[in-house]
């Protein structure tokens, strides 16, 4: 349920200079990272005609252990066209917890199994040893079964490249692909040379064990040239929140890909006028054997926020107050399933108007998973599910609601959740108020109420319930306007 109704996947087409060519406008936090995955794993693994890769591995490209990426070369007539390229987030992957996301942990291989690059298929076969080692997680019929389904997205994928080179001929195909690459570089230069030309710093604060490490960056703009220097952000921790860097750089991209508006081409080339720097063992370029988890799903939501409050005054009435900012993850699962799940909640205000309610933002832009789907696959009941009304921060433009969800369940489980936003509330711009913090509950049998912290792990008795309510975003603007 995770992939076929949440869509937690991502695709794209790569040429055979390992480029990425063409994305599907779908979750950010996977495609960024693709373009140092494809490098990584290819530096590690050749694959030849009819083989497929698979990895998981954060530090070799990967962005946290669920998320299983597999890379097809697509050939014609003994030439290589490009790569087919899949990543999506599976159910369980192993580790201490089901669903492979504790909420306590340390060390990556508390998460869950590590795949560095390996062949996934040989010849057209699927590797057996693949599929044994999918078998020792929980629920494998599940695991393997969406392992096929990308195996057979990427075979679909060649397909159609093919037929797209069949149509034009391969001299012009390689020709436009050049050419689009080169098109894309020009859009982003355009629109970074139209940006006053200075420097832009920003600070932020995450969530974790009762400390607030610190996230800060400076944006340069040089002409045709943008900057990101994260120096001054804090060194890595003993924890989750750990980002590897192609999870950070995901975040940049996706910035860039904001200002330039919706239905701008995007490619490799985009990222050409880009400068990036991210301090090495730091909390945003996390080295082995850091776990990651929360790092690709709360992390990278905070780097977008840090990063849009820094170019706040580069392009003033553009950037929204601040969103929820967090995915408020919740796993819920035993020996026999695993539920995952990002939940959305409100963005900011902004100049054109109040900010959206109840939806998925910035890094994760997933669906909710349907009450009906949720019910009918899982040992667990949905007792309520509603915006949590009049928690967008009030303003000339009111930020969006949160929502509330109400879970009840009917097996023994463990519970983890990983959020952030429970403390610091998203704030709001130009005399806009803060939008309202979230807040994870347990409701035991007897009725009593437990508060929970944001990154947690628990033991859940048959008949509790797990109450999740998300933030709000910030207001925009003075609320006496």
């Amino acid at each position: 349920p995770n992939i076929k109704e949440r869509k937690d996947e991502s695709c794209a087409l790569f040429t055979p200079g390992r480029e990425m060519l063409v994305q599907a406008e779908h979750i950010p936090v996977h495609l960024g990272a693709m373009p140092m995955a494809v490098e990584s794993a290819l530096s590690e693994c050749e694959p030849g005609a009819g083989d497929q890769v698979i990895f998981n591995d954060p530090f070799s490209g990967g962005t946290h252990l669920p998320d299983i990426t597999l890379i097809k070369p697509v050939h014609r007539e003994g030439t290589l066209l490009g790569f087919a390229v899949n990543r999506a987030h599976h159910g369980d992957i192993g580790g201490e917890t089901p669903g492979s996301m504790p909420g306590h942990a340390e060390r990556l291989e508390d998460e869950g199994a590590i795949i560095s690059p390996r062949l996934a298929v040989k010849g057209g076969k699927v590797v057996e040893e693949t599929l044994r080692m999918l078998s020792e997680t929980r629920s494998p019929g599940e695991r393997t079964g969406d392992l096929r389904a990308q195996i057979g997205a990427n075979e679909k994928g060649a397909r159609e490249l093919n037929e797209t080179v069949e149509k034009f001929g391969l001299e012009e195909y390689r020709t436009f692909t050049d050419q689009y690459l080169d098109y894309t570089e020009s859009l982003v230069r355009n629109t970074v040379e139209d940006l006053p030309n200075r420097t832009y710093s920003a600070e932020e604060e995450l969530e974790w064990k009762g400390r607030n490490p610190s996230l800060q960056v400076e944006v340069s703009i040089e002409g045709e040239r943008m900057s990101f220097d994260f120096g001054g952000t804090d060194g890595q921790v003993d924890g989750n929140v750990n980002a590897p860097l192609p999870v950070t750089r995901s975040a940049v991209y996706y910035v860039l890909q904001s200002l330039l508006g919706g239905g701008t081409p995007f490619s490799e080339g985009s990222y050409r006028p880009l400068q990036i720097e991210v301090p090495e063992g730091s909390i945003l370029n996390a080295a082995p054997p850091a776990a990651v988890s929360a790092g690709n799903v709360e992390t990278s939501q905070r780097v977008v926020e840090l990063l849009l409050r820094a170019l706040q005054p580069a392009l003033p009435g553009r950037i929204p107050a601040e969103s929820m900012g967090t995915m408020n993850n919740l796993t819920v699962g035993n020996d026999n399933f695993t539920y995952y799940e990002t939940i959305g909640g409100g963005t900011g205000a902004s100049p054109q108007g109040d900010g959206e309610s109840g939806v998925h933002v910035h890094m994760t832009n997933t669906s909710n998973t349907p009450v009906e789907a949720l019910e009918n696959s899982y040992p667990l009941q949905v007792e309520a599910y509603h915006i949590r009304r009049e928690t967008g921060g009030e303003g000339l433009y009111r930020g969006g609601d949160g929502l509330l969800r109400r879970i009840r369940v009917l097996e023994n489980a463990q519970l983890s959740v990983q959020s952030q936003r429970r403390k610091i509330p998203p704030q709001g711009v130009e005399g806009g108020k803060p939008g309202e913090r979230g807040e994870n509950l347990l409701i035991r049998k007897d009725g009593e109420r437990e508060k929970l912290g944001n990154m947690v792990t628990k033991f859940l008795e048959k008949g509790s319930k797990l109450e999740i309510k998300t933030p709000g975003g910030g207001g925009w603007g003075k609320p006496q306007e």
